[in-house]
């Protein structure tokens, strides 16, 4: 479903509505997120627009670390070890914030 959505910062946005709304899981958003992050990095052509993008790399950094956090933060590691992760939510304020930080 989010191969639709290229990556750009309003990609981001808008993958970031879709787990405020429930559509997706925030692994999902995670997992956008990820390779969203490898792209800009290899991507000659979106390093030139790196200002321009930077809010929204930070961002998906945040995401990124965030939920790492939150996991080993919140369950056990006997339970990590049999946590269905698309089932995990992040406090949806996060989220909002995250939405409301980028441009």
């Amino acid at each position: 479903m989010l191969e639709k959505y290229g990556y750009t910062p309003d990609s981001l946005k808008k993958v970031i509505k879709l787990a405020v709304i429930d559509s997706i899981s925030h692994k999902d958003l995670v997992d956008w997120c990820e390779n969203y992050l490898q792209e800009t990095s290899k991507d000659t052509s979106i390093s030139v627009n790196r200002r321009l993008n930077k809010k929204a790399i930070m961002v998906a950094l945040d995401i990124e670390n965030q939920w790492e956090l939150y996991l080993s933060n919140t369950y056990t590691f006997e339970e990590l070890q049999k946590l269905e992760q698309k089932e995990v939510k992040m406090p949806k304020e996060w989220l909002m914030e995250w939405d409301n930080s980028i441009q």
